[in-house]
């Protein structure tokens, strides 16, 4: 048991399956998400139609930013007569830099890793510290930052995870944007703080409805390099949105493989916007990749793909990492 009155326990499954508990004692309502926000599509044209970019000039200085995360272990924290549900994970977070007349210039930078030990219910256990074993690496320490959720449910700590990366990717997109042209931050701009900077969200899943059945007809005739009109999604953080298509599916495809939604913040001046759509419809399907180099082709950009793979590497060996945890409460427990 710990100063603070708690003890941490393993989950006995591995990370990557769900948890081999999964009965919250306090069973928590979520009421079905509503969306509340509140869409004008008439900001840019009245007529919806697929529009196809006019020639500009190329953005010079590109960053696309994107994080990976892992779970490490699932925890089950006991505190008194309540049993948390909680994690161990690693998140990575980094840039690829492209430039030159031809887009061939791509360099990885800005690579970070960060650990955190979420846990539900809201409480905030102290730090977690662990040693990789191995003589190689004596020396080398695991440190997981502290992180609380107040839900307390199998996925809260999954959540909690996915915040605090998320959260990094949007310091590290505002921090390029002063340097850069236009910074592609994969995901929407959830955590970004509102304002000019020139951060583009890119998002590759179709999750969400914005438009009426009538206006979403035109996203199955997008060609490759077109876009729909700018429309304003009216919500706590006000924001400019339009879809695009950066590259064709196969003939048994869905007709919306290849559609992606783009957003920026609202504080950008409308016609900064639409030069932005438009340099996006005709600068991203360059980077589209395909399905021989990644599962998720085309929505899945060359640039985004390689940093993956990179920031994938710099987490460390998930098998050292479990090691290095477990010997670590097995010490506290001895």
């Amino acid at each position: 048991m710990s100063p603070g009155g708690y003890a941490i326990r393993l989950d006995p499954f591995a990370a990557e399956y769900d948890g081999a508990i999964q009965v919250a004692e306090a069973r928590v309502q979520c009421p079905a998400v509503v969306d509340t926000a509140v869409v004008d599509t008439a900001v840019e044209t009245p007529e919806w139609a697929p529009i196809t970019p006019v020639e500009g000039t190329a953005p010079g200085h590109i960053f696309f930013v994107d994080g990976v995360r892992r779970i490490e272990h699932r925890l089950l924290v006991e505190e008194g007569a309540r049993t948390l549900f909680g994690l161990l994970g690693s998140f990575g977070v980094g840039a690829t830099a492209v430039s030159g007349e031809r887009r061939r210039h791509a360099r990885i930078g800005h690579e970070e890793v960060g650990r955190v030990a979420v846990v539900g219910g809201g409480l905030k256990v102290a730090p977690f510290r662990a040693e990789v074993p191995g003589a190689a690496r004596r020396g080398t320490l695991l440190a997981f930052e502290p992180e609380a959720v107040p839900e307390n449910t199998p996925i809260a700590p999954v959540d909690g995870l996915q915040k605090a990366m998320r959260r990094r990717e949007a310091q590290l997109a505002e921090a390029l944007s002063v340097e850069a042209d236009v910074v592609y931050l994969d995901g929407p701009l959830t955590y970004l703080t509102p304002g000019d900077a020139p951060v583009v969200g890119f998002v590759k899943r179709l999750q969400r409805e914005y438009l009426s059945a009538a206006q979403a007809a035109i996203l199955r005739r997008l060609a490759t390099g077109e876009r729909t009109p700018v429309f304003l999604i009216k919500d706590a953080e006000p924001r400019y949105s339009w879809y695009q298509k950066i590259g064709g599916g196969r003939p048994i495809d869905s007709a919306l493989t290849g559609v992606v939604r783009l957003e920026v913040s609202a504080g950008l001046a409308l016609g900064r916007v639409r030069e932005l759509a438009d340099a996006s419809a005709r600068l991203i399907p360059r980077f589209a990749s395909d399905p021989a180099h990644d599962p998720r082709a085309p929505q899945n950009l060359f640039p985004i793909g390689g940093l993956e793979t990179r920031l994938r590497r710099l987490l460390g060996d998930a098998v050292l990492v479990r090691r290095a945890i477990e010997s670590q409460l097995q010490r506290e427990v001895a």
